[in-house]
């Protein structure tokens, strides 16, 4: 792992990051499989890659956990993979737009407890688009649009 850690933070530049993957994700996976260390498979570059892409803004963790599961099993291109499963991130206004408003228009009673200061109610809304868009908006555009429009 070790040795995983310094060539990933090398091409990559963040190892904080490199360590928070290695320490959570890697080691959840190694439990769940029975696996020591020695066992890793997946090539540094890979979760290099995989750290760029959601610094990037092109993928959003919760979207670089489940392709991490991939590159952990399979030793895959993370890039490759995200190109080839439609993976990237929506992050332009003009097209998260549109999915909020009209979660806003579904979620009336939403909107209005939101309005009446009720923060919980961004949250649901926040869900709410995060599902229309099958988990790919940038969370951060969907808030500041939500709370735009609210």
């Amino acid at each position: 792992m070790a040795d995983i850690f310094e060539e990933a933070s090398a091409l990559c530049g963040q190892p904080k990051k490199v360590s928070n993957w290695l320490m959570v994700e890697t080691m959840r996976l190694l439990k769940e499989n029975n696996m020591d260390a020695d066992q890793i498979c997946f090539a540094p570059e890979h979760l290099a890659k995989l750290i760029q892409l959601v610094d990037q803004k092109v993928i959003n963790q919760t979207t670089a956990k489940e392709i991490f599961e991939v590159v952990f099993a399979e030793d895959i291109d993370p890039e490759r993979y995200v190109e080839e499963h439609g993976l990237k991130q929506v992050s332009d206004e003009g097209a998260l737009r549109k999915t909020v408003e009209e979660i806003i228009a579904a979620n009336p009673q939403s909107a209005a407890d939101y309005r009446a200061g009720k923060e919980k109610a961004l949250g649901f809304l926040v869900g709410q688009t995060m599902k229309a868009m099958k988990g790919k908006a940038d969370p951060a555009t969907v808030n500041k649009l939500l709370k735009e429009l609210l």
